[in-house]
């Protein structure tokens, strides 16, 4: 059979960022940033192992990478041998379990702020008894390959919108008045996917009580919230309580539905347009700017949103605040 089979993979792919030719390159060109998006490296990193080498970017850096629980991502090395800066990257992907050696062209192209990357991949003819690796993973490994730009994308993303925020001066302190929230709590993993269809399904629930139950127009309904009390992304676990803002007194139909109070205080804020995927995005530039600016932050997170997106694929927008010690 294996004589019938491809004696080599070869993939060409493209990718366009709305990101400047050197915030790209460097994603490519820095081991270090790789690592968090790169071709198989990163879908399991908690049992990952990387190894990086000097110079540890540009031309004769390389990594290896190592996974006893992943046949699938195993044991390989990715070795940049040439690099011309914002221009070109020559790489060598090495899989060790199954003996496949990729060589990896990547150009790249600038017009004003975005940048298009190129890349064409090419295995080394397979041996007589490793050409079945052609035949059970050719389009395994093209789609491996689209899943990591686009995890490039979403990281692109963030840093896109730091730089916006951080030079447009986005941030700004309020007086917060407080107000009473009739929510419910949610517990799940860290995972926007989760938290997204966790909160959906609370504002759905609460809305449909207002409506159905209380006879409230959806006019009378304000912007949906959602108030985090704890975000662990190293136990993986996300707290937090959706609902929207009451200023009647009404009795929750049960125990799962309840009022919380946010307090009044000082306040910083931020403007929330992201993809969901980004969902955690708002939380870390707050974050990032109290330490900055020696800025003391309480536990009182939450963000406010136009409307909440009716699809995990959408936009989201509104503001996040954080209260703060005046």
């Amino acid at each position: 059979m294996p004589s019938f089979l491809s004696k080599n993979i070869e993939i060409t792919i493209s990718k366009d960022f709305n990101n400047p030719i050197s915030e790209v390159f460097a994603e490519f060109n820095e081991l270090e940033k790789y690592a968090a998006w790169g071709l198989l490296i990163n879908d399991d990193s908690l049992n990952t192992r990387i190894n990086y080498f000097s110079p540890y970017k540009g031309t004769g850096s390389s990594l290896t990478w190592s996974n006893s629980k992943n046949n699938t991502i195993g044991k390989g090395e990715y070795k940049i041998l040439k690099s011309k800066l914002n221009k070109y990257i020559k790489s060598q992907i090495i899989f060790v379990e199954t003996g496949v050696v990729c060589i990896e062209d990547i150009d790249f192209e600038s017009n004003e702020n975005m940048t298009t990357v190129s890349i064409h991949l090419k295995t080394e003819d397979f041996s007589y008894f490793t050409r079945i690796f052609a035949y059970l993973y050719s389009h395994k490994f093209k789609e491996s390959l689209a899943e990591s730009l686009e995890k490039l994308t979403n990281l692109l993303e963030v840093v896109h919108s730091r730089k916006q925020i951080s030079e447009g001066g986005g941030i700004k302190y309020i007086d917060f008045q407080g107000i009473q929230l009739l929510c419910i709590k949610r517990e799940t993993s860290s995972k926007y996917s989760d938290v997204y269809n966790a909160a959906h399904k609370s504002l759905q629930d609460i809305s449909k009580y207002l409506t159905d139950s209380l006879k409230y127009s959806s006019n009378e309904i304000k912007k949906p919230i959602i108030y985090y009390t704890t975000v662990d992304t190293i136990a993986n676990k996300t707290i937090f309580y959706s609902g929207y803002a009451i200023d009647a007194t009404i009795i929750p139909p049960s125990s799962a539905m309840n009022f919380i109070t946010l307090p009044n205080g000082k306040a910083i804020t931020t403007p929330i347009n992201e993809k969901v995927h980004n969902l955690f995005n708002a939380r870390y530039i707050l974050e990032e700017y109290a330490k900055d600016n020696d800025v003391k932050l309480k536990n009182i997170y939450w963000e406010e949103y136009q409307e909440y997106p009716s699809s995990i694929d959408d936009d989201i927008k509104g503001k996040a605040f954080y209260l703060i010690t005046e």
